[in-house]
């Protein structure tokens, strides 16, 4: 390391340790709207130049909806990486909130003394959302395990099933929150993604939907005479033996990485691996992930939207048995999710990522369309030309296209990573060439050939005629 550059490195480390004895230790205790907005605003006033606190837009209720950015890395640096966490979703699944203040405390406490936390900071863009229904948590009742009042908004509608889908119709009203995670979506390409929920153990992947006529099986299982009775519980417990599993997977295009991610976080977690399930519930989860519609099927998801409609990838992590558990078990569901949180994070750096250009310019080109070939999604470039795509180790020909500019090909290959190392990227500079200069060429040579022509034909009766004399 460079003599200015240890410097400027101390510095920001004394800076940084002299902001852990200004903010307190973050408690093992539910926030409510008001502590969570102060402990946030409180963050970003301490570090500051590693914080960013912006709001998304607000509940129903008027309640902010707070995200912090966490990252070292310059703005101007091209190729980093956003990633976001999301949790309360369900207001009365409250823990994965928690969580998440304490990985902010963790992040900015942790920076200097932290080898994963450096790294990951001044490579990533991390973006945390506490909260998306504070209105529903406010009347959530610690303690509470099972369904309970605070899973919907204020309007009683559940956020997770009013996302815009593929699959299906959706008839659910479009509310201020999804509006406000849609629009943030719009404008910040994000690579990677989790929310966070509670009530199971096991990481769940996309698709999470099926087309309409695969509702069936679904229909005739919630809708049996004695579902809710006879200590039937869980629908589960009505299938027939030949219906052990009574959903079929909904294979999405990089259903790889999404197993491999889903996979990631499951093992580095101490017991979601197991798959073991939860109270009564008799389904387990194989190595402690599932495809969503595998078990079972939703319409207006978040994490489908996310990667069919802006080509970022997100899983669902539920991530205790118990939707509100009481504040004891905070400290036990930190230490269980910490490093499975940080080792998730770090897959964004795995895969390919660059920069598309005019060739000519050297400008940048936005709103490229990108596509691996034989993977049938789509994503795109950023204003700045810039785009990211998670895949697993392998030979891959990334398809680049762009209105006026000839389409791309180029094939490349994701390195396996080396035990104890960090994950490095492909990064691929793709220079696009204008079709004009191509047109131009093409016009200059169908003139010179049209010009050809007309000499040849102009020249056709004389030589007839000369023919005609020498003969005769």
């Amino acid at each position: 390391m460079e003599t200015g550059s240890k410097q400027l490195w101390l510095l920001t480390c004394l800076y940084l340790l002299m902001g852990c004895y200004v903010v307190s230790a973050l408690d093992f205790q539910y926030h409510n709207h008001s502590a969570l907005t102060q402990y946030m605003q409180e963050i970003s006033k301490t570090y500051r130049n590693m914080t960013n606190l912006y709001s998304i837009g607000e509940s129903l209720l008027k309640r902010k909806l707070w995200v912090l950015e966490i990252s070292t890395a310059p703005m101007d640096k091209l190729g980093v990486p956003n990633v976001k966490l999301i949790a309360n979703i369900h207001g009365n699944e409250a823990a994965g909130r928690e969580i998440l203040l304490q990985l902010i405390q963790f992040f900015v406490t942790n920076y200097c003394c932290n080898d994963t936390v450096r790294w990951l900071l001044n490579n990533t863009r991390i973006h945390i959302l506490p909260s998306l229904n504070p209105d529903g948590f406010e009347i959530s009742t610690e303690g509470k395990c099972e369904l309970g009042l605070g899973r919907e908004n204020a309007r009683h509608v559940d956020l997770n099933r009013s996302f815009p889908d593929y699959f299906q119709n959706n008839t659910q009203p479009r509310q201020r929150e999804t509006e406000a995670v849609i629009d943030w979506l719009t404008r910040t390409t994000f690579v990677l993604s989790a929310s966070l929920h509670g009530g199971v153990l096991v990481a769940n992947y996309p698709y999470e939907n099926v087309m309409e006529n695969t509702w069936d099986v679904v229909h005739r299982l919630l809708s049996t005479s004695d579902f809710g009775k006879n200590n039937i519980t869980s629908p589960w417990k009505r299938l027939f033996p030949d219906m052990a599993d009574p959903y079929l997977p909904s294979i999405s295009p990089d259903d790889d990485v999404f197993r491999h991610l889903a996979t990631t976080y499951a093992r580095t977690h101490p017991t979601m691996h197991l798959g073991l399930p939860c109270h009564d519930m008799d389904k387990r989860f194989e190595d402690g992930i599932t495809n969503g519609a595998a078990w079972y099927p939703i319409t207006g998801g978040m994490q489908d939207y996310n990667y069919i409609y802006h080509g970022c990838m997100e899983i669902t992590l539920e991530i205790s048995c118990c939707k509100y558990p009481f504040a004891q078990e905070l400290p036990k569901l930190w230490e269980e999710n910490k490093e499975a949180l940080l080792n998730y994070i770090s897959q964004v750096h795995q895969g390919v990522r660059g920069y598309v250009f005019d060739n000519s310019t050297q400008k940048p080109i936005p709103g490229a369309s990108l596509k691996i070939e034989g993977r049938d999604s789509f994503f795109r470039t950023t204003p700045r030309g810039e785009f990211w795509r998670i895949l697993l180790p392998g030979s891959y020909q990334l398809q680049v296209n762009a209105p006026g500019y000839e389409p791309q090909e180029i094939e490349f290959t994701v390195a396996s990573p080396k035990q104890g190392k960090r994950l490095i990227p492909t990064w691929l500079n793709v220079s696009m060439p204008a079709v004009i200069k191509r047109m131009v060429a093409n016009n200059a040579r169908l003139n010179f050939i049209d010009g050809s022509l007309m000499m040849i034909a102009g020249c056709m009766p004389f030589s007839l005629v000369y023919l005609f004399n020498i003969k005769y």
